[in-house]
């Protein structure tokens, strides 16, 4: 099937506002598509608007989008944008049945696997999240073939002031353009409340002014070529707004605060660590070098030392003086450095080298984590450096680079929304921050923010008024030495109720939300809360929008306003109950599944029949298959695998076999009976793909083999196949930090993408770097939850990483799931690798708890030969195939062989995983094959992976296993993985 997934990239970063910083290109924020080539013209932004709103210092865009589809296929659409520091999703909505449904609230979790169930049923969802740094995702299904899709985003930013002149400041409000192909019609308004003064336009000729405070303008067949720009004057006096929202009244005021310096004691020493992960290649290196030089010329006789990092740390280099010539050759060195690897921020940064200050010059999105990097803390450091955090990149992690800097008492600097001048002032003098706050809490309430909160130019104050009126005393000034002290009156009372913004309780609590956010763990209920009632996407919640009314009362989601009154009446009729179930128990069919297989394991060796086989669907394997997701999709019809259990029959004749058996005993519940020597084999078969950089790697010298990979990085840096395929040769060429750093771009890649970072978790297992791949999978199980399979991927790699009570925990949390149907039988998969695992830990003498697990469920099935097959892609079916020494193929259609080989439930529709075992194999050479059937998934980043887990006598004392990953090329076809020879 052709790939037709597509990322719309939507790049909303502000320009630099002053005037160093306004010579400085950024990059194009433009929409990107990436279909297939053959769809690559398909999808186009034809319509697009922009309703910005200003409340103070405060503004609210509305981005209404239409999305054309000209191919004659239904495509599923994944948008990516960034938003720079201080930017908020705060609304979404996508067109249902011709009219706009408003997104509501729900947590991460259950917003991506309602998504993934309703998508399942061809209805038409959309949810937005955000993803790693500030960057936020939507997904909408479909974009019908021919057709077309409203979709509208709002979000809220901080105008900062900007001083044109000593007397004049103004803020600036700029939308970058959107996409540089031609629209057929743009249409763009604003609307300042609450002010009088005239609206300067600094880009736009033709913009046409309605009034004092508000203006329009739209064109037809426009190239969306330079940004809207709008200069807005200082009101100069505090603005206040109050909104009503049931019982509270919600303020929010912006005061101006006299800005003074002080200056501080600069470093003797400084250490400079240099992000150069894959995603910093994006980075603006000029701003970058123009504030490390300007810094260091500020210095006397400093040392500065640099150390490059990307999954690692690299080795520091020092640098002598500051003067022309050694800040030359820093410059040099620096833009010297190769980009590749992932991030890792896992470090104490501000204890590892004995030093005054520490500068990290990083976008924030550490995406990499070395379990052995808190034993490289120095905790006999006599002092902590301070942490300044800069960034030039237009997506980044502005929490994480706040908290760097803020904790050690140093500071953040966004190069993409401050000048060079500006960074500099930051970084040589104390920040003036808010001491204490004074106020009758009887008047006043829940004020935001709190003490210590860092104060540039100007101070947002927002709370809940409990009066009509109130005093708050401000107090300003640096450590604990006051030297401002404002007194700001509040009022409810307002002639112009008919004007105030209906915006103050949501800017209100994103204030107490960035407050909870320094905790996230600990507030992370609080902010769902308060997430919830006030429509804000944070890093624990979506925007979810659902197709009809019964579909949010099935998954327990309010839906918006419009739909609530059918809601609640459809709810209050509903007569089923929760309360007598029992979510802890294990779910009756799961204790079926025990049984038959059970029943299959005790059954003796020589009283297995031939079974009548029956393909798919009744289509034979030569005939290409269709699936049960998106069934519209070419007007295709569906096939579902029906859940059946195993179905086998005692038979007196076995001599017919030809093979003779392996010297095992009769007895199948006594292993100790078994030999103990392991005389089988498993040979794997080799990865050897037929690629060119691969051709060009073998021809280059060992030395020279990681400069030949970047070059040819350059070429194929968007594939996640280059990664893999480059890692495994490096790998087994001995080179094993460079492998692994190459092998970690996979974390760089479509943040949170969990095909890739499946398939980067299999392929460190696959090394013996199990510590990584449990970082790996415990970050799939909370990125999908409600997929039993990242679970198992969890458990195997704590296990081998040498937590069997946690892979314990793991496998008897799939047991006890209530899953989605399409993954029946997972969970008695789960049981066996259980019950081997607790068997292995008794058996040495390890204490294990199972106190928590149904000792009905606690029982081992030791089997001779043990294969099971996964993948890395949702909606993708792929068979495991296993032909015993006597020809006979074990597969979906004839689960059960003569010689007593079974395999699992037919997996259709995505991961796996398929489990063959065999109690008593027979003498000779079992092949093991997987059959890629094809897919339905209409977004594919890459070739499918699939990981084969190999064992021979799985559950004994003798056990082995060997893995392999093993991408497979084609849509369709049989491909080996490998024989074991018992």
């Amino acid at each position: 099937m052709k790939k037709l997934f597509f990322i719309l990239a939507v790049f909303l970063e502000a320009l630099q506002l002053s005037a160093q910083a306004a010579n400085v290109t950024p990059l194009p924020p433009v929409i990107r598509v990436n279909v297939s080539d053959a769809d690559k013209n398909s999808i186009r932004l034809s319509e697009l608007s922009a309703d910005v709103q200003v409340v103070g210092n405060v503004a609210t865009t509305t981005i209404d989008m239409i999305f054309t589809n000209s191919s004659s296929k239904i495509l599923e659409g994944e948008f990516e944008f960034p938003l720079s520091e201080g930017q908020t999703v705060c609304g979404y909505a996508l067109d249902i049945n011709g009219k706009m449904r408003e997104g509501v609230v729900v947590e991460k979790e259950k917003g991506r696997t309602v998504f993934e169930e309703v998508v399942r049923r061809n209805v038409d969802p959309a949810l937005i999240e955000m993803t790693s740094g500030n960057n936020f995702k939507t997904r909408v299904y479909p974009l019908p073939a021919k057709g077309s899709r409203h979709i509208r985003i709002s979000y809220e930013e901080t105008l900062n002031l900007i001083q044109v002149d000593s007397s004049k400041k103004i803020r600036k409000y700029i939308l970058q353009p959107l996409t540089n192909e031609l629209l057929d019609s743009f249409d763009f308004k604003i609307n300042i409340f609450n002010s009088e003064n005239e609206l300067k336009l600094s880009s736009e000729d033709d913009f046409t002014l309605n009034s004092a405070y508000n203006g329009s303008f739209s064109k037809k067949n426009w190239s969306f070529e330079k940004p809207v720009q709008i200069s807005i004057p200082d009101a100069g006096s505090n603005l206040t707004f109050t909104q009503e929202k049931g019982k509270d009244t919600y303020f929010y005021c912006t005061i101006p605060v006299l800005p003074q310096s002080r200056a501080k004691t600069l470093p003797k020493k400084l250490v400079v660590f240099y992000d150069i992960s894959s995603s910093m290649k994006e980075r603006n290196f000029d701003l970058e070098m123009q504030l490390l030089k300007s810094y260091a010329k500020k210095l006397d006789k400093s040392e500065i030392f640099v150390v490059p990092f990307c999954n690692e740390i690299h080795s520091m280099v020092k640098f002598n003086g500051n003067d022309e010539e050694s800040l030359r050759e820093l410059e040099i060195f620096l833009k010297s450095q190769v980009y590749d690897g992932a991030s890792n921020l896992d470090y104490d940064f501000e204890k590892m080298f004995d030093c005054d200050e520490v500068f990290i010059f990083s976008d924030g999105i550490s995406n990499w984590k070395n379990p052995s990097s808190s034993k490289d803390k120095n905790d006999s450091l006599a002092k902590k450096a301070v942490v300044n955090t800069i960034n030039s990149c237009a997506s980044a992690d502005h929490s994480k680079l706040l908290s760097l800097a803020q904790s050690s008492g140093g500071v953040y600097i966004n190069l993409c929304t401050k000048s060079v001048n500006q960074g500099i002032e930051l970084l040589t003098s104390e920040s003036l921050r808010l001491i204490s706050m004074e106020y009758n809490q009887n008047e006043a309430d829940e004020l935001y923010p709190k003490a210590g909160h860092v104060v540039q130019d100007e101070f947002s104050l927002s709370g809940i008024l409990k009066k009509k009126d109130a005093i708050v005393k401000l107090k300003f000034g640096y450590g604990n030495t006051i030297v401002q002290e404002l007194s700001l009156p509040l009022t409810s009372v307002t002639e112009r109720k008919n004007l105030q913004p209906q915006n103050i309780s949501r800017l209100w609590a994103e204030k107490k939300i960035d407050f909870l956010n320094s905790d996230y763990e600990k507030n992370k209920d609080e902010i769902l809360e308060t997430a919830k009632k006030f429509t804000i996407v944070t890093k624990g919640t979506s925007l979810i929008v659902l197709d009809s009314v019964s579909d949010y009362l099935r998954y327990g989601i309010e839906p918006p306003e419009e739909l609530l009154a059918e809601y609640e009446r459809l709810a209050s009729r509903t007569s089923a109950s929760k309360s007598g179930t029992n979510e802890e128990a294990v779910p009756e069919k799961v204790y079926r599944y025990f049984e038959t297989f059970k029943n299959w394991w005790k059954t003796p060796s020589g009283e297995f029949k031939k079974n009548p086989r029956k393909e798919k669907g009744s289509i034979a394997p030569a005939v290409s298959r269709t699936f049960s997701s998106h069934s519209a999709v070419n007007g295709s019809q569906t096939f579902e695998q029906p859940v059946t259990e195993d179905v086998f029959a005692a038979t007196s004749d076995a001599a017919a076999r030809t093979p003779s058996r392996a010297a095992l005993t009769t007895k199948p519940d006594n292993e100790e009976n078994h030999s103990l020597t392991n005389n089988s084999i498993i040979s794997i078969q080799a990865w050897n793909p037929d690629a060119k950089y691969l051709s060009e790697l073998k021809r280059t010298a060992k030395e020279k083999m990681y400069q030949k990979y970047l070059e040819l990085k350059k070429e194929n840096e968007s594939s996640p196949s280059f990664y893999m395929e480059c890692a495994q040769y490096f790998w087994e060429e001995d080179l094993k930090n460079e492998a692994l750093r190459i092998l970690s771009n996979l974390a760089e890649m479509n943040l949170e993408n969990t095909d890739v970072l499946r398939a980067l978790g299999n392929k460190l297992c696959e090394f013996g770097i199990n510590d990584l791949a449990v970082i790996v999978f415990k970050k799939l199980t909370k990125l999908r939850p409600e997929l039993p399979q990242f679970f198992r991927d969890y458990a195997l790699a704590s296990y081998a990483a040498g937590n069997a009570q946690e892979a314990i925990n793991s496998l008897y949390h799939i047991v006890k799931g209530n899953w989605d149907t399409r993954y029946d039988e997972i969970q008695m998969i789960a049981l066996n690798d259980m019950n081997a695992i607790i068997e292995a830990e008794n058996r040495a003498g390890r204490e294990i708890n199972t106190d928590g697990i149904d000792k009905k469920l606690l029982e081992n099935f030791p089997v001779d030969i043990r294969v099971v097959l996964t993948w890395n892609t949702d909606n993708c079916d792929i068979d495991l195939w296993v032909t015993d020494p006597a020809s006979e193929k074990c597969y979906y259609s004839h689960k059960i062989t003569q010689s007593g080989g079974r395999i699992s439930r037919d997996f259709t529709q995505g991961y796996g995983p398929e489990e063959f075992c065999i109690r008593e194999a027979l003498k000779g050479k079992y092949k093991i094959q997987a059959n890629y059937y094809g897919t339905s998934s209409q977004k594919i980043l890459q070739p499918v992976i699939v990981q084969a887990e190999v064992y021979t006598n799985f559950g004994k004392p003798n056990q082995e296993k060997k893995l392999l990953t093993l991408q497979l090329e084609n849509v369709k076809g049989t491909f080996t993985v490998g024989e074991v020879e018992f």
